[in-house]
């Protein structure tokens, strides 16, 4: 199974080619940014409150303005209907700041389902573990920010980071974790008891 690309009506940055394999979808707006790039669009889905025009010969699921989950929370569960664990979210970080966070919290949920999620912003990707590990790669002074979602993480582990951490807590009322970095070309992550919110710059 490939990687499920949901593109939201925030600003999208960066750039994604997708394979045979994958699912690619526009949540709402999401469908003008994935044109403009010039890639392809394998399902339309939203309340269609952002578009102006619905496209023709693309599946499309259309669904009431007054809903209870967001479209790019409609598009992850679509994902995961099609069989998909992985899930790559652009267009879902600028614009409406209550949006921005409900994709954070998102990605907790992902991680909750042990699905693997990555919200890409213009200078930073987001993803979130859960009682789990992960390596942080990518180059030397770059900055990574670790924070406690959804209540304190016990156990965390941060190793290969300028500020290290062994066995500690992270309160979700105290950013401690915010602008550490990266020494070499990797570090690791880890909770015994929690979720952790990983804000990487690339």
């Amino acid at each position: 199974m490939g990687i499920c690309y949901s593109v939201g009506a925030g600003d999208f940055f960066g750039d994604f080619s997708p394979k045979k394999e994958d699912l690619v979808i526009a949540a709402d707006g999401g469908y003008g940014s994935l044109a403009k790039k010039n890639i392809r669009c394998d399902l339309l889905l939203g309340d269609m409150d952002s578009l102006k025009d619905t496209p023709k010969g693309i599946e499309t699921l259309k669904f009431k303005v007054e809903k209870d989950e967001t479209d790019m929370r409609l598009a992850y569960l679509e994902g995961v209907k099609r069989g998909y664990t992985d899930f790559a979210l652009y267009g879902g970080v600028g614009g409406r700041a209550d949006h921005t966070f409900a994709n954070y919290c998102l990605l907790a949920e992902m991680a909750e389902n042990s699905h693997t999620g990555t919200l890409y912003d213009e200078k930073c990707k987001a993803f979130a573990i859960k009682n789990n590990s992960t390596r942080v790669v990518g180059k030397a002074n770059k900055t990574v920010s670790v924070f406690a979602f959804g209540g304190d993480a016990l156990g965390v582990d941060i190793k290969g980071l300028y500020y290290e951490l062994t066995d500690g807590t992270l309160s979700s009322q105290n950013p401690l974790g915010v602008s550490n970095h990266i020494t070499d070309s990797e570090g690791e992550v880890s909770v015994k008891n929690g979720t952790l919110l990983i804000m990487q710059e690339i």
